[in-house]
């Protein structure tokens, strides 16, 4: 498959299997208000959309440098750095890791789990003000990790609004929001029929 189809596709299964749209109002993770959500788990645990991820995320990826590294916050960041790291197997072998909420209360109590090495791409499913992506990056900051950017799959505004202008954080996204304004609107329109 082609990038053009690739990313054509991966659309159409976030619309068929992840865009929730409904009447009343849905409370992201922000604490923002919207009549539509991005359930991108139900994509990520599909086979294909888990394929098609890995390989869009990886080319977007490469684009920002030598990336020996991705990860983020769990656990929106686990099954997509599963699947770049995978995709990634015919070109650098990319490494993963994902960042604990909080210490783990035995063992070593690390807050990085995996394969940290340098320089890391951050990773996140939707990007709405960016502060689960924030925290994973302050965690590595502390670490002297040295990262490149960072690259989701839907960007609700607070990527380039927050991380890219605010932060100076090199930001992608192979999505943004206004992509599924046409879907929403239509399936907003069939609720209030």
């Amino acid at each position: 498959m082609a990038p053009d189809h690739e990313k054509a596709r991966l659309k159409e299964l976030i619309i068929d299997k992840a865009l929730v749209v409904r009447r009343e109002p849905i409370t992201l993770s922000s604490g923002q208000k919207t009549n539509h959500y991005y359930d991108l788990k139900k994509v990520l645990a599909h086979g294909e959309g888990l394929k098609l991820t890995g390989i869009l995320m990886l080319e977007e990826m490469l684009k920002m440098g030598p990336v020996k590294s991705v990860g983020g916050l769990e656990t929106g960041a686990i099954s997509i750095s599963v699947a770049i790291a995978r995709e990634s197997l015919e070109h650098d072998n990319i490494s993963w890791f994902f960042v604990r909420k909080q210490p783990k209360g035995h063992g070593l109590q690390n807050m990085i789990e995996g394969n940290v090495l340098e320089p890391v791409v951050v990773v996140e499913d939707v990007i709405t003000k960016g502060e689960s992506v924030l925290k994973a990056i302050e965690v590595l900051q502390s670490k002297w990790k040295h990262m490149l950017g960072v690259v989701a799959i839907i960007d609700r505004g607070g990527g380039k609004d927050n991380l890219q202008a605010k932060h100076k954080i090199k930001f992608v996204s192979l999505f943004e929001d206004k992509d599924f304004e046409d879907v929403v609107k239509k399936r907003l329109a069939k609720l209030n029929v």
